[in-house]
This record gives structure tokens, sequence and C-alpha cells, in this order.
């Protein structure tokens, strides 16, 4: 899922191979001026635009806390929704190096300083991720708003000054999912997601998704700052791209589990 403290101005990037590509021939219109457009296309868009055939980008991680922060470097590499490789190049000294890989339905982690890896329940998917407030699943892409979710259109409304449609996702039946349900802002402009909240299965507000800092890479525009805030405290994490490419070629062996277990 598309899957959002401090304002980072950090600059977004694109590659010229990403600035050079062209939206896939199948990518649903952005229905600009329609105040009631249908939702799975809008969805099926919003998937498409987040997450590309595949990805290698750079970003940072602030965490923030009443008592402490942390700031973490990441690499991240994805092929489709069955891959992704994320491995930190800047943190403590027991984060640096550390790396998760997600092949499938499998999940695993590279721990650098046992020099050894371990592999994650599929029940961690809804864990945090690094004790941040991103979970295992938000950073792998585990969910997808088109196949687990049903999509209902809620209105339209203005979200800080931008026009934007409600959307409420709903889990499908046989859906494996964390939350009980999904309200997401999208912008008429640009059909990017500012806002998600997230629900838990009694209907409470469990955390409030922020995206902003709207860019153009190629023929998209993406969100470079995303917030993440619990709903029953003052902590907040915040993930800023630094530079970001859509399309690339990714070398299957790049999410091989040989490769995990030698640590690079």
């Amino acid at each position: 899922m598309t899957k959002t403290i401090v304002a980072l101005s950090l600059s977004l990037i694109a590659s010229p191979a990403a600035a050079a590509d062209a939206p896939p021939p199948n990518l649903p219109a952005c229905p600009t001026s329609n105040d009631k457009p249908a939702v799975k296309p809008l969805l099926e868009r919003i998937e498409q635009v987040m997450e590309g055939r595949s990805l290698i980008a750079t970003s940072t991680m602030n965490i923030k806390t009443k008592s402490w922060s942390r700031k973490l470097k990441m690499k991240v590499w994805t092929k489709g929704r069955d891959y992704a490789l994320i491995r930190i190049l800047e943190g403590g000294p027991r984060e640096t190096g550390m790396m998760t890989l997600k092949r499938e339905k499998q999940l695993w982690n590279y721990l650098p300083r046992a020099g050894r890896v371990m592999k994650l329940p599929s029940g961690m998917l809804g864990d945090s991720w690094m004790g941040s407030d991103f979970t295992n699943d938000d950073l792998v892409r585990g969910t997808s708003i088109v196949d687990d979710f049903d999509g209902k259109l809620a209105g339209t409304a203005k979200h800080e000054g931008h026009g934007v449609w409600k959307v409420t996702l709903v889990p499908k039946p046989k859906a494996v999912v964390v939350w009980g349900k999904v309200e997401m802002l999208v912008d008429r402009d640009s059909c990017v997601p500012l806002l998600e909240r997230f629900y838990d299965e009694d209907g409470e507000l469990a955390r409030t998704m922020m995206l902003g800092d709207i860019r153009t890479i190629g023929w998209r525009k993406f969100p470079a700052r995303i917030a993440i805030k619990p709903a029953d405290s003052a902590r907040q994490t915040v993930v800023t791209y630094q530079d970001i490419e859509f399309d690339a070629k990714v070398p299957d062996d790049t999410f091989s589990l040989h490769r995990l277990q030698q640590g690079r």
C-alpha cells in the first residue's frame, strides 16, 4: 500500500532513464474533472503510479518520539509486487548493513552483526519495521489496494487547498489485511493520495499517513515525503526520497536468498 515531525527539504532527482519513460499502455486516465469517477480504474492508476514495474530508490527515514530519535538512510530495490530488498546504508551500529528481503510471500532479515539471516513469519507483516511507524507490509508493499480491498467513492472535499475525492477501502473477505478500513483523500489534479487514515478491526483510528512534496518524475507525479503518525501517541516517522528511478532494470539475483546470506 501505498503505502506517511519535521519537514525535510531534500531533493528528489529523477534519472535520465526515468525522465524519458512513458506510461504503460494499460494505465487508466486520471479522471480530473469527474466528480464521480469509477473507483476501480482510479485505484489501478494510483497503484501503478506509486509502484511502477520496478524501482530503485534512496531515501531517509526519520523516527521521532518524546524521548528519542533515529535517522536511517536506505536503498530500496523492487520488482513487481513479489520482490523487494531494503538495505540500511547509514544508521546506528546495530542497523547499518541490515537488510530486509521479500520473495513472494516470504520475508527475511539479514543481521550484519550476527552474520546470519532470519526468516520472519508472515504474521509479522503488520509489525513495526526497525522501530518505526511503518510496518513490514508498508516497506515491502505486501498489500494491494486493487486486489485486497473493495473501494467506494464517498464524495468530494477540500484538503489543504486541493480538491480531493474521498475513497473508502474495505478489505475483501479473503484478503490477509492488517486494517479494518482505510479512508483516502486523492488529489483530483494528480490522482496521488494526499492523506490516508487506517482503522483497526474495531473501527478505531489507528494511524494517519500524510503524503506531500509532490514531484514530477518522468510522466508521473509522486510524493517525495511520506509521514505516518499513530493515533494514540506523539511519535511520528517520515520517509523522504533523495533519488528514485521507476521501471529500472533490476537483475533477478538482487532478490536471491544466497546474496542475502552473503550480506550483499
